[in-house]
Protein backbone atom coordinates (compact mmCIF):
# COMPACT_ATOMS: atom_id res chain seq x y z
CA UNK A 1 0.00 0.00 0.00
CA UNK A 2 1.41 3.15 -1.09
CA UNK A 3 2.47 5.99 1.64
CA UNK A 4 1.60 8.84 -0.66
CA UNK A 5 -0.20 11.34 1.07
CA UNK A 6 -1.70 14.07 -0.98
CA UNK A 7 -0.90 17.78 0.01
CA UNK A 8 -3.60 20.11 0.80
CA UNK A 9 -3.03 23.79 1.97
CA UNK A 10 -3.69 24.59 5.75
CA UNK A 11 -6.65 25.57 6.87
CA UNK A 12 -5.98 29.72 7.34
CA UNK A 13 -7.85 30.96 10.30
CA UNK A 14 -10.85 33.16 10.11
CA UNK A 15 -10.57 36.34 12.05
CA UNK A 16 -13.93 37.45 13.06
CA UNK A 17 -15.35 40.29 10.16
CA UNK A 18 -12.43 39.40 7.87
CA UNK A 19 -11.83 37.92 4.41
CA UNK A 20 -9.35 37.25 1.99
CA UNK A 21 -8.26 39.23 -0.54
CA UNK A 22 -8.53 38.13 -4.13
CA UNK A 23 -5.97 40.33 -5.21
CA UNK A 24 -3.37 39.13 -2.70
CA UNK A 25 -4.41 36.74 -0.44
CA UNK A 26 -4.30 39.73 1.97
CA UNK A 27 -6.40 39.66 5.41
CA UNK A 28 -9.17 42.38 4.91
CA UNK A 29 -10.61 44.29 7.80
CA UNK A 30 -13.66 46.65 6.99
CA UNK A 31 -13.54 50.49 7.51
CA UNK A 32 -17.52 50.39 8.12
CA UNK A 33 -18.03 52.47 4.52
CA UNK A 34 -18.89 49.69 1.80
CA UNK A 35 -17.73 52.70 -0.95
CA UNK A 36 -14.31 53.19 1.43
CA UNK A 37 -13.75 49.32 1.50
CA UNK A 38 -13.71 48.96 -2.20
CA UNK A 39 -11.52 52.17 -3.22
CA UNK A 40 -9.20 50.59 -0.73
CA UNK A 41 -9.33 46.91 -2.99
CA UNK A 42 -11.84 45.40 -0.74
CA UNK A 43 -10.54 46.66 2.64
CA UNK A 44 -8.32 47.91 4.92
CA UNK A 45 -5.30 45.29 4.93
CA UNK A 46 -4.65 43.83 8.10
CA UNK A 47 -0.85 45.18 9.33
CA UNK A 48 -1.32 48.28 7.63
CA UNK A 49 -2.65 52.24 8.48
CA UNK A 50 -4.95 54.47 6.72
CA UNK A 51 -4.47 58.30 7.04
CA UNK A 52 -7.40 61.09 6.35
CA UNK A 53 -6.85 64.22 5.66
CA UNK A 54 -9.42 66.60 7.25
CA UNK A 55 -11.78 68.36 5.29
CA UNK A 56 -11.80 72.58 6.05
CA UNK A 57 -14.17 73.63 8.63
CA UNK A 58 -16.12 70.29 8.58
CA UNK A 59 -15.85 66.82 10.32
CA UNK A 60 -16.35 64.26 7.35
CA UNK A 61 -13.49 62.85 8.14
CA UNK A 62 -14.46 62.36 11.76
CA UNK A 63 -17.35 60.49 10.65
CA UNK A 64 -15.42 58.38 9.10
CA UNK A 65 -13.35 57.29 11.87
CA UNK A 66 -16.73 57.23 13.52
CA UNK A 67 -17.98 54.11 10.92
CA UNK A 68 -14.52 52.66 12.10
CA UNK A 69 -14.68 52.61 15.37
CA UNK A 70 -18.26 51.47 15.13
CA UNK A 71 -17.50 48.07 12.84
CA UNK A 72 -14.87 47.27 15.40
CA UNK A 73 -17.35 47.24 18.50
CA UNK A 74 -19.85 45.71 16.17
CA UNK A 75 -17.13 42.59 15.31
CA UNK A 76 -16.14 42.19 19.00
CA UNK A 77 -13.29 43.96 17.92
CA UNK A 78 -10.72 45.60 20.21
CA UNK A 79 -10.83 49.30 19.60
CA UNK A 80 -8.04 51.51 21.12
CA UNK A 81 -9.48 55.54 20.71
CA UNK A 82 -6.94 58.78 21.34
CA UNK A 83 -7.97 61.86 21.14
CA UNK A 84 -7.68 65.49 22.31
CA UNK A 85 -10.54 67.03 20.73
CA UNK A 86 -13.30 65.97 22.67
CA UNK A 87 -13.71 63.19 25.65
CA UNK A 88 -13.43 59.68 24.18
CA UNK A 89 -16.07 58.65 25.92
CA UNK A 90 -18.25 61.12 23.95
CA UNK A 91 -17.00 59.65 20.94
CA UNK A 92 -18.14 56.54 21.74
CA UNK A 93 -21.09 57.50 22.87
CA UNK A 94 -22.13 59.43 19.97
CA UNK A 95 -21.36 56.46 17.53
CA UNK A 96 -23.69 55.72 14.62
CA UNK A 97 -26.50 52.86 15.38
CA UNK A 98 -26.42 49.20 13.98
CA UNK A 99 -28.80 48.18 11.48
CA UNK A 100 -30.07 44.38 11.73
CA UNK A 101 -32.04 42.38 8.98
CA UNK A 102 -31.38 45.00 6.40
CA UNK A 103 -29.31 45.16 3.11
CA UNK A 104 -28.10 48.03 1.39
CA UNK A 105 -31.01 48.42 -1.19
CA UNK A 106 -33.45 48.58 1.05
CA UNK A 107 -31.61 51.23 3.14
CA UNK A 108 -31.43 53.30 -0.40
CA UNK A 109 -35.43 53.17 -0.39
CA UNK A 110 -35.83 54.81 2.41
CA UNK A 111 -33.38 57.88 1.72
CA UNK A 112 -35.95 59.84 -0.02
CA UNK A 113 -34.17 63.18 1.25
CA UNK A 114 -30.86 64.74 1.88
CA UNK A 115 -29.05 65.21 4.89
CA UNK A 116 -29.56 68.07 6.70
CA UNK A 117 -27.55 70.53 9.70
CA UNK A 118 -29.84 68.94 11.96
CA UNK A 119 -30.11 65.50 10.95
CA UNK A 120 -25.80 64.48 11.74
CA UNK A 121 -25.55 68.14 13.51
CA UNK A 122 -23.29 71.21 13.24
CA UNK A 123 -20.45 69.68 14.29
CA UNK A 124 -19.81 67.93 11.02
CA UNK A 125 -20.99 70.85 9.34
CA UNK A 126 -23.34 69.67 6.97
CA UNK A 127 -25.49 71.58 4.44
CA UNK A 128 -29.07 71.25 3.28
CA UNK A 129 -28.86 69.27 -0.60
CA UNK A 130 -31.57 69.65 -3.09
CA UNK A 131 -33.20 66.12 -3.18
CA UNK A 132 -32.33 64.22 -6.42
CA UNK A 133 -34.22 61.82 -7.65
CA UNK A 134 -32.93 58.73 -9.35
CA UNK A 135 -35.69 58.87 -12.03
CA UNK A 136 -35.14 62.84 -12.90
CA UNK A 137 -31.09 62.03 -13.01
CA UNK A 138 -31.74 59.56 -15.81
CA UNK A 139 -34.25 62.02 -17.28
CA UNK A 140 -31.79 64.78 -17.48
CA UNK A 141 -28.56 62.85 -18.10
CA UNK A 142 -27.56 62.05 -21.66
CA UNK A 143 -28.36 58.18 -22.73
CA UNK A 144 -24.38 57.81 -23.57
CA UNK A 145 -23.24 58.94 -19.80
CA UNK A 146 -26.00 56.05 -18.61
CA UNK A 147 -23.65 53.31 -20.01
CA UNK A 148 -20.22 54.35 -18.46
CA UNK A 149 -19.32 51.71 -15.10
CA UNK A 150 -20.99 52.71 -11.47
CA UNK A 151 -19.44 53.12 -8.41
CA UNK A 152 -20.34 49.63 -5.78
CA UNK A 153 -21.44 52.07 -3.14
CA UNK A 154 -22.70 48.74 -1.00
CA UNK A 155 -19.87 46.30 -2.17
CA UNK A 156 -20.11 43.76 1.12
CA UNK A 157 -22.39 46.05 3.06
CA UNK A 158 -24.04 43.56 5.56
CA UNK A 159 -23.41 39.99 3.58
CA UNK A 160 -21.86 37.38 5.87
CA UNK A 161 -18.98 35.07 4.62
CA UNK A 162 -19.09 31.74 4.55
CA UNK A 163 -16.64 30.93 6.90
CA UNK A 164 -17.81 34.18 9.49
CA UNK A 165 -21.13 34.49 11.89
CA UNK A 166 -20.57 38.23 12.05
CA UNK A 167 -21.08 40.47 8.77
CA UNK A 168 -17.46 41.56 7.25
CA UNK A 169 -19.23 45.26 6.98
CA UNK A 170 -22.30 46.16 9.14
CA UNK A 171 -25.07 48.42 7.97
CA UNK A 172 -25.02 51.72 9.99
CA UNK A 173 -27.92 54.59 10.62
CA UNK A 174 -26.76 57.86 11.27
CA UNK A 175 -30.10 58.43 12.80
CA UNK A 176 -29.63 56.40 15.38
CA UNK A 177 -26.82 55.77 18.17
CA UNK A 178 -25.39 52.52 19.25
CA UNK A 179 -27.26 50.72 21.60
CA UNK A 180 -25.70 51.06 25.11
CA UNK A 181 -26.10 46.91 25.45
CA UNK A 182 -23.42 47.06 22.66
CA UNK A 183 -21.32 49.32 24.23
CA UNK A 184 -21.35 48.02 27.32
CA UNK A 185 -20.59 44.79 26.18
CA UNK A 186 -17.30 45.95 24.32
CA UNK A 187 -16.47 47.92 27.26
CA UNK A 188 -13.30 45.22 28.57
CA UNK A 189 -12.03 45.38 24.92
CA UNK A 190 -11.73 49.36 24.30
CA UNK A 191 -9.15 51.47 25.73
CA UNK A 192 -9.98 55.18 25.71
CA UNK A 193 -6.95 57.42 25.63
CA UNK A 194 -7.39 61.54 26.43
CA UNK A 195 -4.51 62.61 24.75
CA UNK A 196 -5.38 66.20 26.12
CA UNK A 197 -4.55 65.21 29.58
CA UNK A 198 -0.95 63.85 28.61
CA UNK A 199 -0.65 67.34 26.85
CA UNK A 200 -0.89 69.21 29.56
CA UNK A 201 1.26 67.02 32.03
CA UNK A 202 3.93 67.21 29.58
CA UNK A 203 3.66 71.35 29.36
CA UNK A 204 3.82 71.46 33.67
CA UNK A 205 6.19 68.94 34.45
CA UNK A 206 8.12 67.81 31.60
CA UNK A 207 8.84 64.21 30.27
CA UNK A 208 7.78 61.77 27.98
CA UNK A 209 5.50 63.56 25.02
CA UNK A 210 2.15 62.75 24.06
CA UNK A 211 3.57 60.84 20.85
CA UNK A 212 6.16 58.79 23.09
CA UNK A 213 3.85 57.96 25.79
CA UNK A 214 0.85 56.98 22.83
CA UNK A 215 3.51 54.70 21.33
CA UNK A 216 3.93 52.37 24.60
CA UNK A 217 0.36 52.40 25.43
CA UNK A 218 -0.29 50.69 22.24
CA UNK A 219 2.87 48.23 22.97
CA UNK A 220 1.16 47.45 25.97
CA UNK A 221 -2.17 46.67 24.46
CA UNK A 222 -0.56 44.35 21.61
CA UNK A 223 1.15 42.39 24.09
CA UNK A 224 -0.96 42.20 26.77
CA UNK A 225 -4.10 41.78 24.40
CA UNK A 226 -2.06 38.70 22.46
CA UNK A 227 -2.30 40.87 18.97
CA UNK A 228 1.53 39.88 18.58
CA UNK A 229 2.68 37.73 15.84
CA UNK A 230 4.46 34.79 17.28
CA UNK A 231 6.12 32.04 15.70
CA UNK A 232 3.52 28.22 16.10
CA UNK A 233 1.42 30.72 18.18
CA UNK A 234 -2.51 30.72 16.92
CA UNK A 235 -3.72 34.29 15.79
CA UNK A 236 -5.98 35.95 18.63
CA UNK A 237 -9.64 35.54 18.65
CA UNK A 238 -10.61 39.14 17.39
CA UNK A 239 -8.03 42.12 15.83
CA UNK A 240 -7.44 45.35 17.44
CA UNK A 241 -8.05 48.90 15.55
CA UNK A 242 -6.30 51.67 16.85
CA UNK A 243 -8.15 55.37 16.01
CA UNK A 244 -6.62 58.09 16.51
CA UNK A 245 -8.38 61.62 15.84
CA UNK A 246 -6.46 64.70 14.41
CA UNK A 247 -2.88 64.02 15.28
CA UNK A 248 -0.49 66.21 15.61
CA UNK A 249 -3.26 68.95 16.05
CA UNK A 250 -2.68 72.26 18.70
CA UNK A 251 -3.76 70.31 21.47
CA UNK A 252 -1.71 68.03 21.21
CA UNK A 253 0.86 70.25 22.77
CA UNK A 254 4.50 71.25 21.36
CA UNK A 255 6.36 68.90 19.84
CA UNK A 256 8.48 68.63 16.68
CA UNK A 257 7.99 66.70 13.70
CA UNK A 258 10.84 64.68 14.16
CA UNK A 259 9.02 63.29 17.55
CA UNK A 260 5.59 62.53 14.96
CA UNK A 261 7.84 60.73 12.66
CA UNK A 262 9.13 58.63 15.21
CA UNK A 263 5.95 57.80 16.63
CA UNK A 264 4.47 57.03 12.51
CA UNK A 265 7.66 55.05 12.06
CA UNK A 266 7.11 52.94 15.45
CA UNK A 267 2.95 52.79 14.73
CA UNK A 268 3.87 51.25 11.03
CA UNK A 269 6.64 48.24 12.60
CA UNK A 270 3.95 47.41 15.48
CA UNK A 271 0.96 46.93 12.58
CA UNK A 272 3.60 44.58 10.73
CA UNK A 273 3.74 42.54 13.60
CA UNK A 274 0.56 42.28 14.89
CA UNK A 275 -3.29 41.78 14.38
CA UNK A 276 -3.91 45.05 14.15
CA UNK A 277 -5.19 48.30 12.03
CA UNK A 278 -4.96 51.87 12.44
CA UNK A 279 -6.71 55.17 11.08
CA UNK A 280 -5.53 58.54 11.55
CA UNK A 281 -6.86 61.99 10.34
CA UNK A 282 -4.41 65.19 10.26
CA UNK A 283 -6.25 68.34 10.44
CA UNK A 284 -5.47 70.83 8.15
CA UNK A 285 -3.48 72.85 10.57
CA UNK A 286 -1.05 70.55 9.09
CA UNK A 287 1.91 72.03 7.24
CA UNK A 288 2.89 70.40 3.44
CA UNK A 289 5.95 68.99 4.74
CA UNK A 290 4.17 67.53 7.63
CA UNK A 291 1.27 66.05 5.37
CA UNK A 292 3.85 64.91 2.57
CA UNK A 293 6.08 63.14 5.75
CA UNK A 294 2.83 61.62 7.01
CA UNK A 295 1.52 60.22 3.50
CA UNK A 296 4.93 58.38 3.10
CA UNK A 297 4.52 56.57 6.57
CA UNK A 298 1.15 55.54 6.16
CA UNK A 299 0.37 52.57 3.92
CA UNK A 300 -3.06 54.26 2.79
CA UNK A 301 -4.47 57.98 2.20
CA UNK A 302 -7.26 59.77 1.39
CA UNK A 303 -7.92 63.76 0.94
CA UNK A 304 -11.69 65.06 1.68
CA UNK A 305 -12.03 68.49 0.00
CA UNK A 306 -15.41 69.54 1.00
CA UNK A 307 -17.53 72.37 -1.01
CA UNK A 308 -17.97 74.08 2.85
CA UNK A 309 -14.22 74.80 2.95
CA UNK A 310 -13.43 75.03 -0.63
CA UNK A 311 -11.54 78.21 -1.97
CA UNK A 312 -12.46 77.42 -5.63
CA UNK A 313 -15.74 77.72 -6.52
CA UNK A 314 -17.73 75.08 -7.03
CA UNK A 315 -20.04 74.29 -9.67
CA UNK A 316 -23.80 74.40 -9.00
CA UNK A 317 -23.93 70.86 -11.05
CA UNK A 318 -21.89 68.92 -8.12
CA UNK A 319 -22.85 71.13 -5.48
CA UNK A 320 -26.43 69.96 -5.52
CA UNK A 321 -25.32 66.11 -5.62
CA UNK A 322 -22.66 65.94 -3.26
CA UNK A 323 -20.80 67.77 0.16
CA UNK A 324 -17.32 67.40 -1.56
CA UNK A 325 -14.74 65.49 -3.35
CA UNK A 326 -12.58 62.43 -2.34
CA UNK A 327 -9.15 62.10 -3.60
CA UNK A 328 -7.24 59.05 -3.52
CA UNK A 329 -3.54 59.63 -2.77
CA UNK A 330 -2.73 56.23 -2.20
CA UNK A 331 -3.71 52.62 -1.43
CA UNK A 332 -2.16 49.75 0.42
CA UNK A 333 0.06 47.62 -1.25
CA UNK A 334 1.04 44.50 0.57
CA UNK A 335 2.59 41.83 -1.07
CA UNK A 336 2.68 42.45 -4.22
CA UNK A 337 4.32 44.79 -6.51
CA UNK A 338 2.23 47.89 -7.92
CA UNK A 339 -1.32 48.61 -7.31
CA UNK A 340 -4.80 48.18 -8.51
CA UNK A 341 -4.71 49.27 -12.33
CA UNK A 342 -6.73 51.96 -13.65
CA UNK A 343 -7.59 55.27 -12.31
CA UNK A 344 -11.08 55.62 -10.16
CA UNK A 345 -12.18 58.90 -11.51
CA UNK A 346 -13.67 61.68 -9.86
CA UNK A 347 -15.08 60.95 -6.72
CA UNK A 348 -17.42 62.87 -5.08
CA UNK A 349 -18.80 62.09 -1.43
CA UNK A 350 -22.20 63.05 0.46
CA UNK A 351 -24.13 62.53 3.65
CA UNK A 352 -27.40 60.84 3.20
CA UNK A 353 -30.22 60.74 5.74
CA UNK A 354 -28.87 57.46 7.36
CA UNK A 355 -25.70 56.78 5.44
CA UNK A 356 -22.20 58.22 4.08
CA UNK A 357 -21.65 57.67 0.55
CA UNK A 358 -18.76 58.09 -2.41
CA UNK A 359 -19.74 57.94 -5.87
CA UNK A 360 -18.36 58.77 -9.00
CA UNK A 361 -19.11 62.32 -9.98
CA UNK A 362 -21.03 62.46 -13.32
CA UNK A 363 -21.19 65.47 -15.46
CA UNK A 364 -24.56 66.85 -16.67
CA UNK A 365 -25.29 66.95 -20.08
CA UNK A 366 -23.17 69.48 -22.23
CA UNK A 367 -25.19 72.84 -22.77
CA UNK A 368 -26.69 72.75 -19.04
CA UNK A 369 -23.93 74.88 -17.41
CA UNK A 370 -20.67 72.92 -17.60
CA UNK A 371 -18.42 73.77 -20.86
CA UNK A 372 -15.77 72.58 -22.26
CA UNK A 373 -13.34 74.41 -19.98
CA UNK A 374 -15.68 73.63 -17.10
CA UNK A 375 -15.40 70.06 -18.08
CA UNK A 376 -11.60 70.07 -18.83
CA UNK A 377 -10.54 71.91 -15.51
CA UNK A 378 -12.30 69.45 -13.46
CA UNK A 379 -10.84 65.98 -15.06
CA UNK A 380 -7.75 68.23 -14.33
CA UNK A 381 -7.99 68.34 -10.86
CA UNK A 382 -9.74 65.02 -10.40
CA UNK A 383 -8.24 62.74 -8.26
CA UNK A 384 -6.33 59.69 -9.28
CA UNK A 385 -5.77 56.09 -8.07
CA UNK A 386 -2.04 56.40 -7.98
CA UNK A 387 -0.81 52.77 -8.45
CA UNK A 388 3.17 54.20 -8.59
CA UNK A 389 6.29 52.23 -7.40
CA UNK A 390 7.41 52.89 -3.50
CA UNK A 391 5.32 54.23 -0.90
CA UNK A 392 4.82 57.58 -2.25
CA UNK A 393 2.66 58.20 -5.00
CA UNK A 394 3.12 61.87 -6.63
CA UNK A 395 2.94 61.39 -10.60
CA UNK A 396 0.12 60.72 -12.82
CA UNK A 397 1.77 57.57 -14.66
CA UNK A 398 2.08 54.31 -13.06
CA UNK A 399 5.79 54.67 -13.65
CA UNK A 400 6.07 58.37 -11.94
CA UNK A 401 7.36 58.35 -8.03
Amino acid sequence: MSSFKRRTPSAQTALPSTRISAHNSTVLTSTGVPSVDELLGGGLPLHTSLLIHEDRFTGYAKLLLSYYLAQGIASSNAVCLATAEEEPEAVVRSLMGVVEGKVPSEMKEEEDEDISTSAVGGGIGGRRMGAVREEEDRMRIAWRYQGLPKFNTAFGGGRRDANSQQPFCNLFDLTKRMAPAMLNAAGPRMALLDVSVWAAEAEEQGGKNVYERLLEHIEGLVDEGGFRIRPNAPPPPTVLRIAIHSISSPIWGRSSTADLARFLHSLRAILRTSYATAVLTLPQTSSPQTSTLLAHLSDAVLRLDSFAGSSTPVHPAYESQYHGFLDVIKVPRVGCLGGRKGEVGMLGFKVRRKRFLVERCSLPPEGEGVGRGDEEETRRKAPVNKGGCGSGGGGSSVLDF
